[in-house]
């Protein structure tokens, strides 16, 4: 299903976030989950989310910072082990429709690590694959097990 068409049929405020399953996580801490994109806009594509529903940066405490930059560091490290460049990208703030300029769909602070995509590289939404439900398992198993070995 193409990404846009996804987005047209989540109920407005509807937080992917907060009902993820375990199988879906790539690495999880005591306070974020570790997950390959949804709707990646390159290979190996991942989030990194708080587990508490907050919607700007400054909202985090300061252990959940730590423990942020901590994942960050962790999970590019591990893309730059078989990609070039590894770029951050945050989403914060509300939105107002998924339709925006900017394109967000999630009212959750989220921090995305895209390996080899030049920043300048405009992405159509329209372009974007979101991954079944079957597929997205399993890339989530296939992650685990191409960067740490765990094949649960």
């Amino acid at each position: 299903m193409k990404y846009e068409q996804a987005l047209k049929q989540l109920w407005k405020d509807f937080d992917p976030f907060l009902h993820l399953e375990k199988e879906e996580l790539v690495d999880e801490t005591e306070r974020f989950f570790v997950i390959p994109a949804r709707a990646p806009y390159v290979e190996n594509h991942l989030l990194i989310i708080p587990k508490r529903k907050v919607y700007v940066l400054r909202e985090l405490t300061s252990e959940e910072k730590e423990e942020m930059y901590d994942l960050i560091d962790k999970w590019s490290r591990k893309l730059h082990s078989i990609h070039n460049w590894v770029n951050l990208l945050l989403r914060d703030g509300l939105i107002g429709s998924w339709d925006t300029e900017i394109q967000k769909s999630v009212n959750h602070l989220h921090f995305h690590l895209i390996p080899d995509c030049p920043i300048w590289n405009e992405f159509s939404t329209s372009d974007r694959k979101r991954y079944s439900d079957e597929e997205y398992l399993d890339l989530a198993k296939w992650i685990r097990i191409k960067f740490l070995g765990i094949s649960k």
